[in-house]
């Protein structure tokens, strides 16, 4: 990959999580990196091709992220707070979640970025899905509701929390991050 197409994809992501989708254009780019708008269209022609390249990057990243757990051992519960650790880097970078800065522009995304972030979604739940299960199996953790809904408040509370934190105050989100924890941890760990 070009290091130019890789900067386009970095920069186009950060505007994403700070302005919104809809928040920046082709312009921003290249003012921000000094070159021509022809230059980013040549890379990525529209701009929903460039959203579409951003999720499937991010996709890939998080399936190196599960990998990368899965091969240095990581039980279920380091790789739930290895994930919610993401978010609060986010939060500490005043910046909200791709799912939920996309699920804002829902409506006026075209159909392979709906597609692309449909999958991001269905991916990390079912992942969550997963490890919740199996950490559960293994007494790490402990909730009254199926793996799938748990999966969905989880994040769901994460996409949520650091919109409101940016909204309220940064610090709130980590009263979020730990309510999380609170109500998936079994009773005699607490």
């Amino acid at each position: 990959m070009s290091v130019t197409r890789e900067k386009i994809l970095e920069l186009g992501e950060e505007l994403i999580l700070t302005k919104g989708y809809n928040g920046f254009s082709y312009q921003d780019i290249s003012t921000a990196m000094g070159i021509k708008n022809a230059a980013v269209h040549y890379y990525f022609p529209s701009k929903e091709t460039l959203g579409t390249s951003i999720l499937k990057t991010n996709v890939q990243r998080f399936e190196e992220m599960v990998e990368n757990m899965q091969n240095r051992n990581f039980d279920e519960w380091h790789q739930l707070e290895s994930f919610m650790k993401i978010y609060l880097k986010s939060n500490r970078e005043n910046k909200i979640c791709l799912i939920g800065s996309l699920g804002t522009d829902i409506n006026t995304l075209n159909d392979p970025m709906r597609v692309e972030l449909q999958k991001m979604v269905d991916r990390i739940v079912s992942w969550l899905e997963s490890i919740l299960l199996s950490g559960k199996e293994k007494g790490l953790f402990e909730f009254s509701i199926s793996a799938h809904d748990q999966a969905l408040q989880i994040l769901s509370s994460l996409i949520a929390g650091l919109q409101l934190a940016r909204i309220l105050n940064k610090s709130e989100f980590k009263n979020i991050h730990q309510s999380i924890w609170e109500e998936i941890t079994p009773q005699n760990k607490k």
